[in-house]
């Protein structure tokens, strides 16, 4: 074969060579151009829906039989036993504030209720003394006059911020922490807390237990420490809310000697030995931990299901205890976790879009 027919042959296997690369090149372009295309086509279905502030996960029937979700009706449970009920210790800084300005206030008030018969008296005189024959001037007399005006002034004024501040107090901690600041105890527990030998402790029961006595007590001791139980006495019931627990709350107060505020503690109620509760039975498949906390998924409507808390306080053999719910109630059992997937995907797309 002589050198023209090798070089022709080279020659058009390079070109086949260029023209594979130049196939191979157009043809990846295009195929992640189609890529692209089909990725912004396919969009997930939005399944979840804000109604009233609240996340609902929607699940067409189709949806929930091919994903398994199955839901069940809650039991009614009669729960007999000693009842677990936390409490903690809270902060009165702001009590402090508002003494400090009551204080102010009550000493402003009293200062100007002082003066007022004086500068009353003096206008008085100064009055009778220029309608006779003019031996003080009329400009005496109105500023004699004037300091009068000013007294009952101030004194309204006084009294109109003190009752206002009353009230926020009564709005805040309630009538009885409120005579803490307006009556100054001398002594008693009250006293105590602003001189700081008691703390304040909230204490949270479920919603049907008792309400306490007054002058009824309880015993604390701090969660994971082993101490000697401290009685705590009944101060009021509490205006305030514990997001960790669910149920009602009331003020109690304890010696400070081993209490620091935003401590945790275990609190034994007298009547709970026999106390006895309606509730429901919610099953171990039907709960979803998230933050801490129990959750179950409530069906709201054949396609609609809501996220609520669980009281995780009384477990059962199969279950957990919680007198909130309603027997009846349908909760998912199978597929939880789930809804549970869906909302976390709704929250990563709100936040990728902002």
């Amino acid at each position: 074969m002589n050198k023209k027919a090798l070089w022709i042959i080279g020659a058009q296997i390079a070109f086949i060579i260029v023209l594979i690369w130049v196939v191979v090149l157009v043809g990846r372009d295009e195929y992640e151009t189609m890529q692209d295309d089909q990725e912004e086509e396919i969009e997930g279905p939005v399944r979840v829906v804000e109604q009233n502030g609240l996340q609902m996960v929607k699940l067409n029937l189709a949806t929930q039989q091919n994903s398994g979700i199955s839901v069940q009706a809650l039991q009614g449970y009669d729960y007999h036993g000693n009842i677990k009920v936390l409490g903690s210790v809270v902060s009165i800084q702001t009590l402090v504030d508002y003494n400090s300005q009551y204080q102010q206030l009550n000493t402003q008030l009293a200062i100007a209720q002082s003066v007022l018969p004086n500068h009353q008296l003096q206008y008085q005189r100064y009055k009778q003394l220029n309608e006779d024959d003019k031996n003080v001037s009329d400009k005496a007399v109105q500023e004699a006059q004037a300091l009068v005006i000013n007294d009952q002034t101030q004194i309204r004024s006084t009294q109109a911020q003190l009752k206002a501040l009353t009230d926020t107090i009564v709005a805040q901690w309630g009538k009885p922490l409120a005579t803490l600041i307006t009556q100054q105890p001398a002594s008693g527990p009250l006293h105590d807390l602003l001189m700081q030998k008691k703390v304040l402790v909230q204490v949270s029961f479920p919603l049907n237990f008792k309400e306490p006595e007054a002058n009824s007590t309880i015993f604390i001791s701090p969660i994971q420490d082993e101490v000697k139980p401290i009685r705590a006495d009944y101060v009021s019931q509490s205006i305030q809310t514990d997001i960790s627990n669910i149920g009602k709350t009331y003020f109690y107060s304890a010696p400070a000697d081993f209490l620091r505020v935003g401590m945790r503690v275990n609190v034994v109620p007298a009547q709970s030995s026999s106390a006895m509760l309606k509730g429901v039975l919610v099953p171990n498949q039907a709960i979803v931990w998230h933050g801490g906390m129990a959750w179950i998924y409530v069906k709201t409507q054949a396609d609609t299901f809501l996220r609520k808390p669980v009281a995780s306080d009384v477990e059962l053999d199969n279950g957990w205890f919680d007198n909130n719910l309603r027997p009846g109630t349908e909760v998912v059992i199978h597929g939880a976790q789930l809804l549970l997937s869906e909302e976390f995907k709704f929250q990563i797309k709100n936040e990728n879009d902002d």
